[in-house]
């Protein structure tokens, strides 16, 4: 129960503060359902500002853009930091998404991690990459973590001290996760909660985010 304490103790000061989430507008929901037939595919470089992304510098936290990279910063020593971004994800058809992220600094115990169909922090799904070389795969709902894969990284494959790709690909109800393109795990009957991605910085630390891609296929 203390740990459920923690992470709801650290949502309420999130959410309030950080959470920022980007709602589309009528021509953004216009474009996607006129694309419903055709191969989308998105780039975000970091190089500026143009995908909305979060810039903030608080207490506990910050986000900012700088020589084409995407920072964020947990500054507390306990708690997960979320940053949601709406992509719109139609969530019925199947796509690929992958990012490059890095640790720039950090204490000991930290991990950093991918977040994909979210409706807000407390209910989405979580790629998750831990400084002891661990990976696990969370499902959160009402602000509740439930692992539903997990295990050590095989040897080499993860790369400590430089960027690190993270890839998912869903297909029907499941998902496969990668890792530097090496396949790490996969989750079956996965039903997301929304449409909004982002990442999870846990412990103090800094990630750096070098891009994002995806590819969603036709319907």
């Amino acid at each position: 129960m203390k740990n459920i304490f923690i992470i709801l103790i650290v949502f309420v000061t999130f959410v309030l503060n950080i959470q920022l989430v980007y709602a589309a507008s009528q021509s953004d929901k216009s474009a996607s359902e006129s694309m419903a037939d055709e191969l989308v595919s998105y780039e975000e470089q970091f190089n500026d500002n143009t995908g909305g992304w979060e810039i903030f510098n608080l207490t506990m936290a910050s986000a900012r853009i700088e020589g084409g990279h995407y920072y964020i910063e947990n500054k507390s020593e306990t708690g997960e930091l979320f940053i949601l971004h709406h992509s719109d994800f139609p969530l019925g058809r199947e796509f690929v998404i992958e990012t490059s992220i890095k640790t720039v600094k950090a204490s000991d115990n930290h991990s950093y991690g991918f977040v994909l169909g979210a409706s807000d922090a407390g209910n989405s799904y979580v790629f998750e990459i831990r400084a002891d070389e661990f990976y696990s795969i969370k499902r959160y709902h009402k602000g509740v973590s439930q692992e539903l894969a997990g295990g050590r990284i095989r040897s080499r494959v993860f790369q400590k001290n430089s960027f690190n790709t993270l890839k998912l690909e869903k297909l029907g109800k499941k998902i496969r996760f990668y890792l530097n393109n090496y396949y790490i795990d996969e989750v079956s009957d996965i039903t997301l909660f929304g449409k909004r991605v982002g990442f999870i910085v846990e412990g103090k630390s800094e990630i750096a985010i070098d891009y994002t891609r995806s590819q969603i296929w036709p319907d």
